[in-house]
């Protein structure tokens, strides 16, 4: 349930302080931005609408952005998005949208606890700028943020600053070029940010006959991505990114246009967002926060790893990426049946060998391969592909080298994080890999 946020005093200030930044343009925005310590810590305890000193706050919320319109009396409404990747949670947004701004935090728990907070300003049914900061959980006073961007958003074209660890990202920071109608920033984040989402239906909601397609500025240079929203039925909308090729998050949305729910199964990220009445969000953050410092930090949901062997003289090598099950069932969920998987996460996993290799009756030369499966209920295969180095949902099938018959075991004890290996047989070996109750397997030898 949303419900009314008060922002507090300060728009009598603002109105000066914005009328100051649009006679003295970007130069004026930058020093005040300094003068204001956009850099200055956000502790757990003063989340969103205590992140900043009142005149710092209301000056980035309402009036970073040049051109942009004052307040209005409009009573603010407030919301939370929760993601989660199988028993975990993953990442929790809260957020606050009048009809000037959309402030907001995301507290992310990979590869390590942090906080995000952004203030997008908006006017006339579009994004005019926005300004966000990453920051540790109770970070060292004196230390800069790891991440901060401003964007500001014109009819043709965009101006991006980035900076890391307090230093100027000149490689990433510029002029960002459109021939768009419609523009969104884009917040670095996996999930993304649903209020951004959310706001971009509300600015342009696809019908059931056409699609809205909406150009994200991002903090990377090169070209801009794009979302193309389309209508599914009453009550769904899908989200699909250019970014990587069949991204696609499912959203259901309620009669007035409010995101309920997101469905990213599709998509390597496999989380599931729920909408949430209310959210401790500082708590958890301390929470999250005090479980890194005792244990660690959590690393990437599925960590890089490699497995080697020496068979027969041959140097054999698997790098994979290792997913953990977190309470899901697998396969024919995860990992649905008759369907190419890429065997893994992240990057397409690569097999090596330093010798030719004899699989069946096929000789693999020696060199460097994908590895990627397609799992059925009746039989599955081990896809062994010539292109190397892309992402894992670039599979390209004209580049496969051959497909050959896996044998399957259903496990008495699943199996938490997905892990390959390389069993020496002598002469021989046998190349494994399992996750939940299953194990797949198939022998070759050195040639």
């Amino acid at each position: 349930m949303e419900k009314p946020f008060r922002s507090g005093a300060g728009t009598k200030e603002c109105a000066h302080d914005k009328s100051a930044v649009v006679r003295g343009g970007v130069s004026e925005l930058r020093r005040r931005l300094q003068r204001h310590s956009i850099n200055r810590p956000l502790s757990a305890g003063k989340l969103h609408n205590r992140n900043f000193s009142m005149s710092a706050k209301t000056i980035l919320a309402a009036l970073l952005f040049v051109g942009s319109s004052t307040l209005t009396a409009q009573a603010p409404v407030s919301g939370a998005f929760v993601s989660t990747l199988g028993v975990d949670t993953a990442a929790v947004e809260r957020y606050t949208r009048t009809r000037d701004k959309l402030e907001g935090d995301i507290l992310l728990r990979y590869p390590r606890v942090r906080i995000i907070h952004y203030v997008a300003d908006l006017a006339g049914r579009r994004f005019k700028g926005m300004s966000l900061v990453t920051r540790r959980v109770d970070p060292d006073p004196a230390s800069p943020p790891l991440f901060s961007m401003v964007t500001l958003i014109g009819d043709t074209a965009a101006t991006v600053e980035i900076q890391r660890a307090g230093r100027p990202d000149s490689a990433n920071s510029g002029r960002r070029t459109y021939h768009s109608v419609r523009i969104a920033p884009a917040v670095p984040s996996s999930p993304p940010s649903f209020a951004i989402y959310e706001q971009m239906l509300a600015f342009g909601p696809p019908t059931a006959a056409e699609s809205v397609i909406v150009t994200t500025i991002s903090g990377t240079a090169g070209p801009n991505p794009t979302i193309s929203m389309t209508r599914h039925g009453r009550d769904s909308v899908y989200f699909n990114s250019s970014f990587f090729p069949g991204w696609i998050e499912r959203a259901s949305v309620d009669a007035s246009g409010r995101i309920t729910g997101i469905d990213a199964t599709m998509t390597t990220v496999k989380t599931l967002t729920r909408r949430a009445g209310d959210v401790d969000l500082d708590a958890l953050a301390k929470s999250w926060a005090a479980v890194e410092a005792a244990r660690g930090i959590a690393g990437q949901m599925s960590p890089p790893d490699t497995v080697r062997a020496l068979i027969g003289g041959a140097n054999i090598e698997v790098a994979y990426s290792r997913p953990f099950r977190r309470g899901r069932t697998i396969f024919g969920n995860v990992v649905p049946w008759n369907q190419v998987w890429r065997t893994g996460a992240n990057a397409a996993t690569q097999l090596t060998t330093s010798a030719d290799l004899i699989i069946g009756s096929t000789v693999l030369p020696a060199g460097k391969y994908t590895l990627w499966s397609l799992p059925t209920l009746t039989g599955s295969k081990l896809i062994i592909n010539s292109q190397t180095g892309q992402w894992g949902t670039d599979y390209n099938v004209s580049r496969d080298f051959g497909r050959f018959d896996l044998t399957q075991t259903i496990l008495q004890k699943p199996v938490e994080e997905f892990t390959f290996s390389i069993v020496p047989q002598g002469n021989l070996g046998v190349l494994k890999f399992s996750w939940d109750d299953r194990e797949y397997s198939i022998p070759f030898r050195v040639k």
